[in-house]
């Protein structure tokens, strides 16, 4: 069985070589690389023309924006490939040795399953391990099912390096059309359509390193202005697509996002009630300001708990106001004798509890892991 891995490459010449080397090395050997570069300024071409079994396909920028650049990338590549099962990836990630080999395993034993995605492993530009999982998945089995009965789209798919496609289901979507969904990524676009088309599977491995650095545009969504854009453009594409499927539509509400994310549902109120009672005399704080502590923050509300505001080392975040509670620097709170602190983000939790330790904060007394045992 023939893999074709695709990857679009602009302007990550630091990267390259990591990153195509990753798919060489692999423990399945029957593959073909395709490398779109999408007129890169930098020396890609010549780290490029340093492989002699990848075929490249050089353009002048598209210059659409970054998300139909890349969607045109993964048109371009897809219509160049011959592989029965198709890999996407990032130019600045790479897999990990055994990634095609398990994937091809997993498509030969579950012949009616056409798309599998998995979550990838976070390391930083150097390549060293973050300690962090991205994104947070929920584990859903039938993705249609699951969007209608809760009206929500989030912490169901992973990103471009973490997706792989029978050539069947692609045949059938690509090239996607351009449009005016500009926050819409070509993994979005391919998720969503295969939600409603198709079966996908959910692996817990992270097959893949996703290289966390400050070009990344999946980062950029933390902005909490940009993610009000993202959500307004995720929720309206979903919706040309199940019209165009003769599917209903569904609408967004605040409360009924938070009520259905990854963190509200594994969130522990006894144990958060009996860390705060503990110590009266403390001013709580969630760290987190994003989804996963304004689902805790949400879903602790009404135990009449009294949060202070929130703690967020993203600075895009800081002196915002979040559910009418003040976002503050981690640095803040440092010389503070009275602060307590619940860790939403808990797939980052043993990085944040690290740097609470450094300053002499204890777990279990001044921080906790306010999740049921075993998430």
């Amino acid at each position: 069985m023939l893999a074709s891995v695709l990857i679009n490459n602009y302007n990550y010449a630091l990267y390259l070589t990591e990153c195509i080397q990753s798919v060489l090395d692999q423990t399945y050997s029957n593959i073909e690389i395709i490398v779109y570069d999408d007129g890169s300024t930098d020396n890609s071409l010549e780290i490029l023309s340093e492989f002699n079994n990848i075929k490249v396909i050089s353009n002048s920028n598209y210059g659409k924006g970054h998300n139909l650049n890349q969607m045109n990338a993964v048109n371009k590549a897809f219509e160049e490939s011959t592989g029965e099962i198709i890999f996407l990836l990032d130019s600045d990630d790479f897999f990990k040795k055994n990634k095609v080999e398990n994937i091809i395993n997993l498509y030969k034993e579950n012949l009616n399953v056409e798309v599998i995605q998995h979550s990838l492993e976070e390391i930083d530009e150097s390549g060293k391990s973050l300690h962090t999982t991205v994104p947070v998945l929920k584990k859903v089995r039938n993705f249609k099912e699951h969007i209608y009965e809760t009206e929500s789209l989030f912490h169901l798919f992973s990103m471009t390096s973490g997706l792989a496609f029978r050539r069947s289901f692609l045949e059938k979507v690509l090239p996607l059309e351009e449009d005016d969904f500009s926050y819409i990524c070509v993994d979005t676009r391919l998720m969503l359509i295969a939600a409603l088309q198709t079966n996908t599977l959910t692996i817990e491995d992270t097959l893949t390193y996703y290289r966390k650095h400050g070009s990344n545009a999946w980062g950029k969504l933390g902005d909490l202005n940009n993610h009000e854009d993202y959500t307004r453009d995720l929720y309206d594409f979903f919706n040309k697509i199940a019209m165009g499927n003769g599917q209903q539509l569904i609408s967004y509400s605040y409360n009924k996002y938070l009520e259905n994310t990854y963190f509200y549902h594994n969130l522990s109120t006894e144990k958060c009630i009996q860390f705060v009672m503990k110590n009266p005399g403390k001013e709580y704080y969630i760290w987190g300001a994003g989804e996963a502590g304004q689902s805790v923050y949400h879903a602790l509300k009404d135990t009449g708990l009294n949060f202070q505001g929130f703690i967020d080392s993203d600075e895009r975040k800081q002196n915002c106001l979040v559910m009418d509670r003040e976002v503050l620097s981690p640095a803040s709170l440092y010389e503070k004798d009275n602060i307590n602190i619940l860790i939403s983000p808990f797939h980052a939790y043993e990085t944040i509890a690290m740097i609470l330790k450094n300053q002499n904060f204890i777990e279990n007394e001044h921080f906790i892991f306010p999740y049921m045992e075993g998430e």
